[in-house]
């Protein structure tokens, strides 16, 4: 009864809310919270095929967005939280949402992508089957510290696991815990990854901070991967799946993204193990990219933008080496709200030469002077300091050719805005 009652207050706000067209999506969530603490729990326990949950530093909304794809493509029901609300009063709202009036969740499993310091707490709260932990790298220093305090969070979420774990293999902090995982808590460990000759261009965090050389001691020592992505070539990527290579072409774009496209198959083999491989890997084929991870929009005269979330050294570097082709002329906007990181600190730890040779129109966001004092240490030019997002994206539009936004994350909430205003997405 008390499941009931507390459902029918939160979808009557939600409704009221709808009718106003008032912001604060969380704020049904949070009510319910507070008239019952168990809501969340008692809502998804009650899922046949349970719980996944998506942790790590970088990846995840591209990685569930391919998981709950795929498991659609095979007529699962799945709920998650495409948007991005992380927070419990976040889910809550989103299970109301999706919910009937009675509270019943009619969906099979839910695909959870949860940032790792909240993780920890959402796993106290809600036992997942699945977990999977894609790497660990430092991120915001304001929020989290040094890496070893974002590997102990994600550890914490691996260990709750009650069904099995996917992780990392080449992640050395994270190989480490699944291993011990898989000794105390005998529940199924598999691991994705890539192969030995591909291993630079997936630099671990400690070969971040390392001047850049890449650590091969430990390699010899993983487990080997249940999906290994062993070559890519643009969009033509292939993985080694036990012992037989299969090619296909991918929609979604980025090298960081191949890699998270082999987390996604080493879940959906576990999660349903009677589908054919072919059956994954072609599904797989026809997912697009997540919400501001590499959409491309169509401007005047065809030219194309390009909208890239970074957030921390390991993601700048992975989109600079797979969206700076080509000589587009770019931006990059970086911004200090709490959700960017406050510290932007991490700045310094980006290679930018890369862009030695190309048009960087305008540093923009609040940290517009801050990301072009950074650029001037590696000797590269940049146009305008213009702090106006708005500004700034006049300045690119008027540039020929096509363009790259390289963006912290609500700087690319407000770009993804106007764009999807002025532009049509291809």
């Amino acid at each position: 009864m008390k499941q009931y009652l507390t459902t029918l207050v939160g979808k009557t706000i939600q409704s009221i809310m709808g009718f106003t067209k008032s912001g604060g999506q969380a704020l049904p969530g949070l009510i319910i919270e507070r008239l019952n603490p168990g809501y969340l729990a008692t809502s998804l326990v009650k899922l046949p095929e349970g719980v996944v949950v998506i942790t790590g530093t970088n990846g995840k909304t591209t990685t569930a967005k391919m998981v709950v794809e795929l498991l659609r493509a095979e007529g699962k029901k799945v709920i998650n939280n495409s948007t991005g609300s992380n927070l419990t009063r976040g889910i809550v709202s989103g299970l109301l949402k999706h919910s009937t009036w009675s509270g019943r969740l009619d969906y099979d499993i839910a695909v959870l992508e949860i940032d790792e310091a909240f993780a920890k707490k959402f796993v106290e709260l809600v036992k997942p089957e699945w977990v999977v932990a894609l790497n660990v790298t430092r991120d915001q220093l304001d929020r989290f510290g040094e890496v070893d305090k974002v590997a102990e969070l994600v550890g914490a979420t691996m260990r709750a696991a009650t069904k099995g774990l996917i992780t990392n293999s080449n992640d050395p902090l994270l190989s480490k815990i699944a291993e011990e995982v898989a000794v105390q808590n005998r529940v199924s460990v598999n691991y994705f990854g890539v192969a030995s000759d591909l291993l630079h261009y997936f630099p671990s965090d400690k070969d971040l901070v390392s001047v850049g050389t890449i650590d091969n001691s430990a390699i010899d020592n993983l487990t080997t991967p249940l999906v290994e992505l062993t070559a890519f070539n643009k969009q033509n990527v292939s993985y080694k799946i036990a012992n037989r290579t299969y090619p296909i072409e991918l929609k979604i774009i980025g090298q960081h993204n191949f890699q998270n496209a082999a987390a996604a198959l080493a879940l959906l083999i576990e999660l349903l193990p009677d589908t054919p491989l072919e059956t994954h890997i072609k599904n797989l084929g026809e997912v697009t990219v997540a919400f501001g991870r590499g959409e491309v929009f169509k401007l005047k005269y065809g030219s194309q933008l390009q909208l890239v979330l970074v957030k921390n050294p390991a993601s700048f570097r992975q989109s600079l080496a797979s969206y700076i082709k080509n000589n587009p002329s770019v931006i990059i906007a970086i911004n200090d709200n709490y959700a960017d990181s406050r510290d932007v600190s991490w700045l310094w730890d980006v290679d930018f030469s890369s862009l030695k040779n190309i048009k960087v129109v305008a540093t923009t966001g609040s940290r517009a002077a801050d990301m072009a004092l950074r650029l001037q240490y590696d000797d590269i030019k940049v146009g305008l300091v213009e702090p106006s997002l708005t500004k700034a994206l006049d300045a690119l539009s008027k540039q020929s050719g096509d363009k790259i936004i390289l963006s912290t994350y609500t700087a690319m909430l407000e770009y993804y805005a106007l764009l999807s205003k002025k532009a049509g997405k291809l």
